[in-house]
């Protein structure tokens, strides 16, 4: 597991309360119901500070954000 995708799910399970047992990196997590608005939005505040990356609203799409894995190509191609 790289850096970027622990600290991901290490700041979903703090986030949800949810065991990184109950998801994996390609778990959908928005759309399965995982996740809500309200939690994508804490993530994407925590992928712009802890990485130091502005995520533009066009980027937030489920492409990007719906799994770890995207989560972290997307923040590796922005240079986080």
């Amino acid at each position: 597991m790289s850096d970027v995708s622990k600290r991901l799910v290490d700041f979903i399970v703090e986030e949800t309360g949810m065991s990184a047992g109950e998801f994996d990196h390609t778990t959908p997590l928005f759309s399965e119901g995982y996740i809500d608005s309200f939690t994508m939005t804490a993530i994407i505040a925590f992928i712009e500070e802890g990485f130091g990356i502005t995520v533009p609203q066009s980027e937030v799409t489920l492409e990007n954000f719906d799994t770890v894995d995207n989560m972290a190509a997307f923040i590796q191609r922005q240079g986080g």
